[in-house]
């Protein structure tokens, strides 16, 4: 198996960034990660004066794919998460959606598969990926921002036993990823989950000629999940949701009608994450309601 070591970090998805590894169509990847502080949170009660943002939200690669070329689809399966111990959390003032006084950095254990909060107040984990993408054409897109590459989409779906869809934009794909959390609420509220080192292992595809696939796309055993992303949460819904509407219709054998008026009824439209440069909405349907031929 091929492994990428956390050494191979960068901070931005770029069509010049140089592959650290080399893949062909089917292989699996290792992928280790640093947190998302870089390590830089040494323990409980830290000085966050004492972070270099500059080192914020790194990812590990990029992977090269072989034949992977502009208009493919990268088929991602999410094999499996390992993360470290103990995270990360930092919790201050301007930062995210609430009014907090003052800097609070904290080092926190996991136990037995769970979350040792405060009060005895336990979370049971469910590692998941915040930060995976595909490098743009032509931009370069921060690492802390999410988009049609993927990027920073934090969303808690994206955990073992998923699969992601991403474009191709770029000769090789130059799959990047990183930012592991032990556990996240949608939203992202406080901007950040418990940030984990670890390692990301997966199984790449490329699938040619599937312009049917709305990417960033993410297939867990129970739904499928559309995704967007935009500064505003009025635009990144109704596209999240649009490309649900679209995908009913071309899989499903649903008119627009029809296909509307179901997702008013058994879709759920969700903000994934309000704290990052563009905010993220899904919408999921489930799978097995109606009659889709998607291939997975």
């Amino acid at each position: 198996m091929i492994t990428i070591d956390k050494s191979n970090a960068h901070y931005a998805f770029s069509s010049e960034n140089a592959p650290s590894a080399y893949a062909k169509d089917g292989d699996t990847v290792k992928f280790r990660c640093q947190d998302c502080y870089n390590g830089q949170i040494l323990h409980d009660g830290y000085d966050f004066s004492n972070v270099n943002m500059k080192l914020n939200n790194p990812v590990t690669g990029p992977l090269y794919i072989e034949g992977a070329e502009p208009g493919d689809v990268l088929r991602i399966e999410i094999i499996d998460i390992e993360i470290e111990s103990t995270g990360s959390m930092c919790a201050r003032t301007g930062a995210g959606i609430y009014e907090i006084d003052g800097c609070h950095c904290r080092r926190i254990d996991i136990e037995n598969g769970s979350v040792k909060f405060d009060n005895d107040i336990r979370i049971t984990i469910k590692p998941m990926i915040g930060v995976i993408g595909t490098a743009p054409e032509s931009d370069v897109i921060p690492t802390q921002t999410p988009g049609e590459h993927g990027g920073n989409m934090d969303i808690r779906d994206l955990g073992a036993g998923c699969l992601l869809y991403l474009p191709v934009a770029v000769t090789g794909g130059l799959l990047s990823m990183g930012d592991i959390h032990a556990v996240q609420g949608d939203g992202e509220t406080v901007i950040c989950a418990l940030e984990m080192s670890g390692d990301i292992t997966v199984k790449i595809d490329v699938l040619k000629n599937r312009n049917d696939i709305p990417t960033p796309f993410i297939v867990t055993k129970e739904k499928y999940l559309t995704t967007a992303a935009d500064k505003s949460l009025d635009v990144c819904s109704i596209k999240a949701a649009r490309k649900m509407h679209v995908f009913l219709q071309q899989h499903a054998g649903l008119t627009d009608a029809q296909s509307g008026m179901l997702l008013s009824l058994a879709g759920n439209l969700r903000i994934s994450q309000v704290v990052n440069p563009a905010k993220g909405c899904i919408m999921e349907f489930p799978i097995g309601l109606a009659k889709e031929v998607f291939e997975k």
